[in-house]
């Protein structure tokens, strides 16, 4: 079940852009994880928007493709969305995923994707 957020007891802009810049930083952490020789599934950590999260999910390399396919979609520990800036997309036994719906949480991830970058 989603919860409230802890910081966003009053939703204000800086702190949804806070929770987006948080989900931003994780994705590129996990753009750099080499997967290990041998191993179909790769550990990365939870992309989800709760500050202080340092808990692991496991994704093989088509798996974490199909999540970055999209700049507002980001992989999470099932039951660690963020109800307030982001959707379920598909639930997994290893993952859930989710889409960014609050529009500057959603600005942040568009502007932060690292195939964005890349492309300029």
């Amino acid at each position: 079940m989603p919860f409230a957020f802890d910081i966003l007891v009053a939703i204000d802009e800086r702190s949804l852009a806070r929770v987006a810049i948080n989900q931003a930083l994780l994705r590129v952490v996990n753009e750099a994880i080499e997967p290990r020789r041998g191993h179909e599934l790769i550990v990365f950590r939870c992309e989800g928007g709760q500050l202080g999260c340092n808990q692991m999910i496991e994704l093989t390399r088509a798996e974490y493709a199909a999540v970055r396919a999209q700049p507002r979609r980001f992989a999470v520990v099932p039951d660690h969305e963020v109800s307030e800036i982001e959707t379920t997309v598909q639930r997994h036994d290893r993952y859930a995923l989710v889409e960014i719906h609050e529009q500057i949480a959603a600005t942040v991830a568009e502007r932060t994707d690292p195939k964005r970058r890349r492309a300029a």
